[in-house]
This record gives C-alpha cells, sequence and structure tokens, in this order.
C-alpha cells in the first residue's frame, strides 16, 4: 500500500509499514527540506530544495550526515553518507485531513555523530499509538555544522547546524499539512545534544513551535564565542585548510578527529557557540535573564546518565583521589571538594557510582533544573523528570540514551539500554502515554514551580516527587561559566 502527500515542492510517494505498529502507519523516507549544502552552499545557511515534476519516491532515507563510520556499518544498515543530507522522514496514521499533533524529533551524538534514520527513532510505534505525526530529520554535524569562522566564511555561516534545523522546523510549519499533521501543534524534542539544540534555539527566539521536550540535555555544553574561535583556529592550521582549496569531507573529518573533546569535565568543541547571529548569550543566561517563547517544556533527565561513559574506565581507576579530582575539576575552588565527594558516597556504594553521579548532576541534571526553573518562574508550564528505569546490563543504571527505547517504543531495537521484556514494554508504554498527553496539549503530571518543585520520577514506581535531590544539584548553582 503507499499513499500520495503534496507538497509545495512536489508530490511525494510513501509505503505502508506495519512491522509492530499495531497497524499501518505511512512512512515517507528521505524527503529533501533543503538544498543540497555542497560547493558554493558548503558555508551556507540551508536553500529551499528545488521542486520536482511527477511523483517522487520517498521510499528510502536519506544520506547521513558526514561523521565518523565505518564502511561496513553503513553497508549493514543499508545507509549512505554525503554532504547532501538534509532530509528529513515522516511517519503518519493515514495522509488525510485529521490535523494530528505533530512531534519533530532532534537527534543527539555530540554532535558530531547520529541520524534520523536510526532504528532506535524508528516514529511506527509512537505514530500509531498516539494518532500523531513523527518526524526525524538529518542536519550538519561536527565542522560542516559547527566551525566558527565567520571572517573566513562571512555572515550566515555559523551554527549551520542550528539554522539546518530551524529550516526543518519552517518546513514542517508550511508543509506537514500534506502528511494529515496540524501546523499549529508542533512539538520539537530532542535528547542529548539534541536537547542541547532546542535550548539554543529557544534562546535565540525560535517560534516555529508550540512546544518542546529536552531530553538528557548537557546544556552547560553551549560554548562561549572565545571557546568557539580556539577550536576553529585548531581546525583552520590543519592541513585541510591550509593547502589551499576547499578540503573534502575525508580531510575536514580528519581534522576533525585532532581537536580533544575532552572526557570530565565533558567538553562540547562542537556544540552550539555564541555567534551574535543565531543565539546572542548562553541559553542558561538568557533564561536567568529574559523571556524564552512563552511555550510549555517538558524537560528532564536519566538517573544515572553519566555511568556508560565510565563503563569504559577500568575498576582500578576510581580510586580515592581519582574521585576527589573529578570532583575538585567540576565543583570548582569554591566548593570543598572532600565535602562533594562525602555527600555523594552517602547515596552512592562505589567510588565508581558517586564519580559518575557528580558528572551526571554536573553536566545534565543541575543546568536541566536551572534552565526549567527560570522559565516557570515567569509565570510557563514546566513539567520535569527523571527516569529511573534501570538498564538489564549491570552497572549501567538508568543511563544516558535508555529514554529513547522508551519514548519511540523500540525495546527491541538496542535492548541492553532498557530491556526488552514485558515489563519494559511496559514501562514503555507508560512513558509514551505521558509524552503523547502533553504534545497533543495536555499537562501530563503536576507542574514544576521552582527549586524542589514536583518532579516525575518514571520507575518501577512511579510517583511525584517534591524535594527531589536538591541538597546534591545546590552544589552546581552558579558553577557554569558566566557568558555575559
Amino acid at each position: 500500500m503507499t499513499a500520495v502527500a503534496h507538497t509545495s515542492y512536489g508530490a511525494l510517494r510513501g509505503e505502508a509499514n506495519s512491522a509492530g505498529a499495531g497497524g499501518d502507519v505511512v512512512v515517507f523516507r528521505g524527503v529533501p527540506y533543503a538544498a543540497a549544502p555542497t560547493g558554493e552552499r558548503r558555508w551556507r545557511p540551508p536553500q529551499p530544495p528545488p521542486g520536482w515534476a511527477g511523483v517522487r519516491a520517498a521510499d528510502t532515507f536519506g544520506a547521513i550526515a558526514p561523521q565518523d563510520i565505518s564502511t561496513e556499518r553503513l553497508t549493514k544498515r543499508g545507509l549512505t553518507m554525503s554532504e547532501d543530507c538534509l532530509t528529513l522522514n515522516i511517519w503518519t496514521p493515514a495522509v488525510d485531513d485529521q490535523r494530528r499533533p505533530v512531534l519533530v524529533f532532534l537527534h543527539g551524538g555530540g554532535q558530531t555523530q547520529g541520524h534520523g534514520s536510526a532504528p532506535l527513532l524508528d516514529g511506527s510505534r509512537l505514530a500509531r499509538r498516539g494518532d500523531i505525526v513523527v518526524v526525524t530529520l538529518n542536519f550538519r554535524l561536527g565542522v560542516l555544522g559547527t566551525l566558527y569562522a565567520p571572517d573566513r566564511h562571512g555572515a550566515g555561516s555559523t551554527n549551520l547546524a542550528l539554522r539546518d534545523q530551524r529550516h526543518a522546523l519552517q518546513w514542517v510549519r508550511d508543509e506537514i499539512g500534506a502528511f494529515g499533521g496540524d501546523s499549529a501543534a508542533i512539538t520539537v524534542a530532542g535528547q542529548s545534544s539534541g536537547a542541547v539544540a532546542i535550548a539554543a534555539l529557544l534562546a535565540g527566539g525560535c517560534d516555529l513551535f508550540d512546544r518542546a521536550i529536552l531530553q538528557s540535555g548537557g546544556l552547560e555544553r553551549v560554548r562561549s564565542t572565545a571557546a568557539a574561535s580556539a577550536v576553529a583556529e585548531q581546525i583552520l592550521s590543519t592541513g585541510a585548510f591550509t593547502r589551499g582549496g576547499e578540503p573534502d569531507v575525508e580531510q575536514i573529518l580528519a581534522a576533525q578527529r585532532g581537536i580533544d573533546t575532552g572526557f570530565v569535565p565533558p567538553q562540547g568543541p562542537f556544540h552550539p557557540c555564541i555567534d551574535g547571529d543565531v543565539i546572542d548569550a548562553h541559553p542558561l543566561v538568557v533564561a536567568r535573564t529574559r523571556d524564552l517563547p512563552a511555550i510549555p517544556i517538558l524537560a528532564g533527565t536519566t538517573r544515572d546518565e553519566w555511568r556508560i561513559f565510565d563503563s569504559a574506565l577500568d575498576e582500578d581507576i576510581f580510586t580515592e583521589q581519582y574521585v576527589l579530582d573529578r570532583a575538585q575539576a567540576l565543583a570548582g575552588p569554591d566548593h570543598d571538594a572532600d565535602a562533594v565527594v562525602a555527600m555523594y558516597r552517602a547515596d552512592h556504594p562505589t567510588m565508581r557510582e558517586a564519580a559518575g553521579a557528580m558528572v551526571t548532576d554536573y553536566h545534565f541534571t543541575a543546568p536541566t533544573e536551572q534552565f526549567v526553573r527560570a522559565h516557570a518562574g515567569r509565570g510557563n508550564a514546566v513539567f520535569r523528570y527523571e527516569l529511573q528505569w534501570p538498564s538489564p546490563r549491570a552497572g549501567l543504571g538508568a543511563c544516558h540514551d535508555s529514554c529513547l527505547a522508551l519514548v519511540f517504543g523500540n525495546v527491541d531495537a538496542v535492548p541492553a539500554l532498557a530491556g526488552n521484556d514485558g515489563a519494559a514494554r511496559q514501562m514503555s508504554e507508560a512513558v509514551q502515554d505521558r509524552w503523547l498527553e502533553f504534545v497533543r496539549g495536555a499537562e501530563p503530571w503536576q507542574r514544576y514551580d521552582g527549586a524542589g518543585g514536583a518532579t516525575m520520577l518514571l520507575g518501577s514506581e512511579t510517583a511525584i516527587a517534591r524535594g527531589h535531590r536538591t541538597e546534591q544539584l545546590a552544589v552546581w548553582e552558579g558553577r557554569y561559566p558566566a557568558y555575559e
């Protein structure tokens, strides 16, 4: 079965997809939302895609953005990689005039990895269960999406990934009615660096969506102009850019690999930056000092975000001195590192777990809480959560990325993240039901009203908590760079 949608650029033919969705949905893959950012358009803002005659097949995912991934993995997943990557994917219960709520999802990956066609992000189950339209997309990554070099590439060349995302959101606003979606009911959601991007878009005043969901965002990672300039200087001093002419993709990726991404504290050399154009101040500063777009926000983190990253380290690394040094690096000179370690050790049986919990709070939980606290303080609806559902893999707990399988209902895609048994599927349905309430415009649980306010704990026992971990979060208050 196929269906045809008529956009401003031409007609598209999608195909039915019933796998695991409880009924057919129609999926449109590889839909161009912008012209190829190649040649003279490489360092330029996205431009409208060219139109086409006849009916264009939308049955193949578009090329993913250039990133470090082996040819073998690409082939195994049936994917290609190219700079010509500005496409999106749409799952809809039907191509009709029902005007369903729309969920646009921005993938994570540290702004250097990922794509909207990942199995975890398959929108079939979510679209069918919620009777909504689900959209995922690709956008420029790494150097090609974030290089801060306005002196070299001119005005409009900065924060290209954010410009791509903004352009895609405009495309959705303009065209989603052709796919059974409601252009006046768009929720943008993002996980990890996708959530960072949403915070940056909000800080820049983007009004192309009506509600926002921020999942596991390291919101402190938006870079100062100086930090972005320093990364650009390193990139532009490599042979890829100094030998003359425009470098090819492999040369750019090689230059990108030479940048130290840091570990603890986490660094984000390819995240959005304060460019004075797309964004003029850090999202945490904007939220605190002036109005963001007055839309409802659902935001939160997993309980044990950082454990999956620490799992790569040997056990003998986590000595008392190592954990103390980590606490000092994170908390800064104004805090007693011994007291910070003691506080986290009181809640965690091992040094590894305590060390991971500190980074979880510093990088994910505390900046998210500060961002939404300020938004709620201006009278906006905020719904805060902590996902406590543990990975079945020993030692990971409720780790980073585990929310994806639950939200999209694809617990079978990567079972190690959230499990793939009856209990995991029930947890997924519970999470989906709350996300879908929010997407439909309802209030999924009690509003968060400031420090210590209502937080939904999502796990084997789901309940609202107040005063949840306020002592730990207070350690990181004011710790982030003042980018004013």
